[in-house]
């Protein structure tokens, strides 16, 4: 699910000032045809919201889709995040580890202490040796790679060549919705220029496109899409996949790049197989898993992981942390990522731990949602971190700091399973730096009367994460970065947990 916020400043996009003004929200052009009943909208094959729009003093509300806690259309605060400059983590050597099972790329290492990623082989080395000695994959390898390119902290972005001939553009990677669409109206973003430099898919210079038919429209936390439904072929992090149905989007608000939800789709939320449906069914990857790391501020080494699994971005055996509410009792149009937080605390430099949740039993169900830029967790927890801080919180409740904390090496730690798994995020890369000199907490206040909590961007950096639909868990660990070596998963229910990283 997408989050933006809107401020009155120019915001700063790799150098690019965009307007200082609201996008024009009352512009019924711009936005998904919706009846007071809410059956005009559409999202994912559903109808979703009541179809209201208001606008308040410094606030964008739009409806999304149906909430799990009470399946009804909510309020959503909309709000958008202007990027900060990038991420730097330095990398750990690398230390071998036990072997795991499963068709396995080694560690692509040097002599230096930074990585380089040669994904398209297998490497063997050893710690005494200079040289690299190159080795093709096997060919039971069943998992697809590729990088995500980081747009300053805000989200992270996915390249798809589709068609015949193939024509290249640029999405969001996003956990917390499900459908696929490209095409956004630029002139209506909050980019015009960087939402044309993302490109755009034009059917009718396809030789291999197929209109499918059927209305799409669907609501984010910012910004507004309604287009139609295509079928083509695509390439997508290594693999060739034909007859890929997806949404071209005809209209579209403030969003200027196209989507691709990674969430629960077929046979919940959609009639027809999402791209990770299709990975499975023409046996591309072995089960709906796909892994994720974002790594640290301006690292460069964003990456996700279709039907694998990189062990030498973690150390240890990954956790299972089980999805909660369980799939089979979330409301079935939208089923989702929630987790359940069991602690939320701090490690300041130099001094012992900080726990914010000493009630024994502390759960906090919250969405891991890669499209969200910030985390947006209970108020009272926001304040005890934001006290720590020594933040400053504006009128409309932003909880502020001094971007000097970035520079310093403590943590806010997450909690998982009783504190069998505990994710500790540098500050670094849980502080949201909005541009230089103005940064904001990793975490913010849910909406007032909301337990709509979510771990964004500002968590997961922290994270190694493997979502796993087949057994309905997200398997975690500390993210750490000590070169490449990826192992198929989803051969044999719940492999993962056979997997040990070797950082």
């Amino acid at each position: 699910m997408i989050h933006v916020l809107l401020y009155g400043h120019p915001i700063l996009t790799h150098g690019i000032a965009l307007p200082d003004t609201e996008p024009n929200f009352d512009d019924l052009s711009v936005w998904p045809a919706l009846d007071n009943t809410g059956r005009g909208g559409r999202y994912g094959g559903r109808d979703r919201g009541d179809g209201r729009r208001t606008k308040d003093p410094g606030y964008v509300r739009m409806p999304v889709s149906r909430h799990r806690f009470n399946g009804t259309g909510r309020w959503k605060w909309g709000w958008h995040w202007s990027p900060p400059p990038g991420f730097p983590q330095g990398p750990r050597p690398w230390i071998p580890s036990q072997p795991t099972t499963g068709s396995e790329q080694q560690p692509t290492t040097t002599s230096r202490s930074r990585p380089t990623r040669m994904p398209w082989f297998s490497e063997s080395t050893n710690s005494t040796a200079a040289s690299i000695t190159l080795h093709r994959r096997t060919t039971d390898k069943r998992w697809g790679w590729t990088s995500l390119e980081e747009l300053g902290g805000i989200a992270y972005i996915i390249q798809l060549d589709i068609g015949t001939p193939p024509q290249k553009v640029k999405v969001f990677v996003d956990t917390g919705s499900y459908e696929l669409w490209v095409n956004p109206r630029c002139d209506t973003s909050a980019s015009d220029q960087l939402c044309q430099s993302y490109g755009n898919y034009f059917p009718k210079k396809s030789n291999s496109s197929i209109h499918v038919g059927g209305n799409f429209a669907v609501t984010y936390g910012t910004g507004a899409v309604r287009g139609s439904y295509w079928s083509d072929v695509m390439s997508i992090a290594m693999f060739n996949i034909p007859s890929v149905q997806f949404a071209v989007a005809s209209d579209s608000n403030y969003t200027f790049a196209g989507i691709l939800g990674l969430g629960y789709t077929y046979p919940y939320s959609i009639d027809y197989p999402s791209v990770l449906n299709l990975m499975v069914s023409q046996k591309l990857i072995s089960a709906p898993i796909f892994s994720l790391g974002l790594g640290g501020d301006q690292d460069g080494f964003s990456e996700i992981i279709f039907g694998g699994v990189n062990r030498w971005k973690f150390a240890g055996p990954l956790v299972p942390v089980p999805i909660w509410p369980p799939v089979k009792e979330q409301d079935p149009r939208w089923v989702q990522y929630w987790v359940n937080v069991t602690s939320v605390g701090m490690t300041k430099p130099g001094a012992q731990g900080i726990l914010f949740t000493q009630k024994e039993g502390f759960t906090m169900p919250t969405l891991i949602d890669t499209g969200s830029t910030l985390s947006y967790i209970r108020e009272d927890l926001v304040a005890m971190i934001g006290q720590q801080f020594q933040a400053t919180i504006d009128y409309q409740g932003n909880y502020f700091v001094d971007c000097s904390y970035r520079d310093l090496p403590g943590t806010v730690d997450f909690g998982f399973v009783g504190g069998k798994m505990v994710i500790n995020v540098r500050y670094k890369d849980f502080i949201y730096q909005q541009y230089p000199g103005r940064c904001m907490l990793g975490v913010q206040p849910a909406d007032v009367g909301s337990t709509n909590y979510v771990l964004g961007d500002t968590f997961i950096r922290g994270a190694y994460l493997v979502f796993d639909q087949e057994s309905d868990t997200v398997w975690m660990n500390q993210y750490y970065n000590c070169g490449d070596g990826v192992v198929t998963v989803g051969t044999t229910p719940k492999d993962p947990k056979n997997i040990v990283g070797a950082c």
